[in-house]
């Protein structure tokens, strides 16, 4: 089995928890897709990937994430980073990363409704990271390192009426924010039309250690404004049911039934970086 150990240790006057993965040889096919992707290079640094793969319920399991030597290094320098230079601030505690940055908007004159209905419980849920999520995880981090910088992945996944099929649409990519994935719309019609639904469409929140100055050092699963027109668009084109959000260790989901529990407004940035002039 995938198993997880969390270390503690002692930063300054501060315990954080350093989550480090550990597996045994036999158990290394716990989280992993058994079939390769077509892989297309789309330009500008952008990658796709389609998998059509057998379901597994592991695939979807909360805490089992893949075997990945890479992801144990990121762990240990995010536990570094982040508590070193953001007050303490443990990163892998998402409830603690979302008041840290409400926090931040608060002070600077910004509703922090959206933060508050995510944590009293209104909307969704907070959740580990799940196996699809780890996959999906180490292959923008493959290309895109998060050590150097922070970047994001987008990924439409799809099951069959039968929950026998997975199919998942992933675009990796060396920017900031999720750009159109309009090569996705012809495919996920065909599909939707062959019995498939859509499951969700996720995509990655990093952590930003950069940002200091401002101590907004990012990591929240907390959908942004373009994110809630993007599910709008989800729900409307292809019914798409959920919405999630991972930022590489704890992920927030919710059905898009409750997209309109949201106050969406075009002023509040994703990351706090000053008050422009």
């Amino acid at each position: 089995f995938l198993s997880y150990i969390i270390y503690k240790m002692e930063f300054g006057c501060v315990v954080v928890a350093l989550l480090l993965a550990t597996t045994t040889a036999s158990s290394q096919s716990t989280c992993q897709f058994t079939t390769k992707p077509v892989e297309k290079n789309i330009g500008q640094g952008f990658r796709s990937f389609v998998w059509t793969e057998p379901y597994k319920e592991s695939l979807f399991q909360d805490g089992v994430w893949e075997y990945n030597p890479e992801y144990k290094t990121y762990a240990k320098w995010l536990n570094e980073t982040i508590p070193r230079d953001f007050g303490g601030l443990n990163p892998f505690d998402q409830r603690a990363c979302l008041i840290h940055q409400e926090k931040i908007f608060k002070n600077a004159g910004f509703d922090t409704y959206n933060w508050d209905i995510i944590l009293n419980g209104t909307v969704g849920g907070l959740y580990q990271m799940n196996c699809i999520e780890s996959i999906l995880w180490g292959l923008q981090n493959k290309f895109h390192p998060q050590k150097v910088s922070a970047t994001e992945f987008g990924a439409y996944i799809l099951l069959d009426k039968q929950n026998t099929t997975v199919k998942v649409y992933l675009q990796t990519g060396p920017t900031l924010g999720v750009p159109g994935m309009n090569w996705v719309n012809h495919p996920i019609s065909q599909d939707l039309q062959e019995g498939f639904s859509l499951l969700t469409f996720l995509h990655l929140h990093p952590f930003d250690a950069s940002n200091i100055k401002y101590q907004d050092c990012a990591g929240t699963c907390i959908p942004s404004n373009p994110d809630l027109s993007a599910f709008a668009s989800d729900l409307k084109l292809f019914n798409c049911e959920t919405a999630w959000i991972t930022n590489g260790a704890d992920s927030f989901r919710f059905p898009l039934t409750q997209l309109g529990l949201f106050h969406q407004d075009v002023s509040i940035p994703e990351t706090f970086r000053g008050i422009e002039n």
